[in-house]
């Protein structure tokens, strides 16, 4: 199949149902308002943020068990140096 095809697949439209308390719908609709725009578009956007952001993670996770499988660990001053770099930040 051709990117284009594939690409239209993506684009087509589902519903997705699920439960969430009021206050978090009146926090979502107060937001949509605010920036012109609609529940559905901050709805998406959000999973869009949170599907990248768990690749970015799911990708760490692996570099990191790829390291600790080579044995690559950081020395006790690398660690304390960046625990001090992080106290001072």
């Amino acid at each position: 199949m051709s990117y284009n095809v594939d690409m239209a697949k993506e684009q087509v439209s589902v519903s997705v149902s699920f439960r969430t308390g009021r206050g978090q719908v009146r926090k979502l609709d107060a937001l949509a308002r605010q920036q012109k725009r609609d529940r559905t578009q901050l709805i998406e956007e959000a999973i869009e943020q949170y599907i990248e952001l768990q690749k970015v993670h799911l990708a760490r996770i692996d570099e990191g068990i790829a390291a600790a499988e080579q044995e690559n660990f950081a020395t006790e001053e690398e660690v304390h140096a960046e625990f001090a770099r992080w106290r001072q930040g």
